[in-house]
């Protein structure tokens, strides 16, 4: 199975403005977790609405990038699955304090578990894919720091952090992707077909 292939310009103004609309995945994703699940306090309710919200931010990045490389939908899976397993281990060794430095510290544990799935099916696109897990990690750590420092309520246990810190997230991790695939080889593969 092909993981990725680089298949348009990594820095233009199209991959911009897809990365952009991504964001959409944290609200959408955060609401459906806290509906469903509840208060994020415990490992299992971090499993749980890590996946959720995971699956939700996984499809929004999934649709973003599937032009410009050939991923598939396993991303959306990955993502589910790297966002639960990584929340539900924060929680089990920081606990669930939103206070102090306990919430970025799980924020990193989280970022890491979900970058590193998506790492799975990047790996193939080029020497620049290992950046991917540390920038997802540092970019998740930040989404909380900048969302406690916003004054978002944090007592309803979110699975995800807040607006402000979803556009410094997005940014980060954009700017680490765009980096990452410019040094990319181009592999040949059915969405880099030339259109007729």
């Amino acid at each position: 199975m092909k993981a990725a292939s680089t298949t348009r310009s990594a820095g233009g103004w199209s991959f911009w403005g897809g990365w952009a609309l991504a964001f959409v995945g944290f609200p959408l994703g955060g609401v459906a977790a806290a509906a469903l699940v509840g208060p994020i306090t415990t490992p299992l309710a971090g499993a749980i609405g890590g996946a959720l919200t995971g699956a939700v931010v996984g499809a929004a990045e999934w649709l973003a990038l599937r032009r410009r490389l050939s991923l598939s939908p396993w991303w959306i899976a990955a993502t589910a699955l790297g966002m639960g397993a990584g929340l539900a281990l924060g929680i089990a060794l920081l606990g669930a304090s939103v206070d102090g430095a306990a919430l970025p510290l799980r924020g990193l544990i989280a970022g890491l578990g979900i970058g590193i799935g998506q790492f799975l099916l990047l790996r193939g696109v080029g020497s620049r894919a290992p950046i991917w897990p540390l920038a997802v990690a540092l970019g998740w750590a930040l989404g909380w720091l900048i969302t406690q420092a916003a004054g978002v309520d944090l007592s309803l246990q979110w699975s995800v952090f807040g607006s402000s810190g979803a556009l410094a997230f997005q940014l980060l991790s954009g700017l680490a992707l765009a980096w990452m695939l410019r040094g990319s080889r181009v592999v040949p593969g059915p969405a880099a077909e030339p259109a007729s």
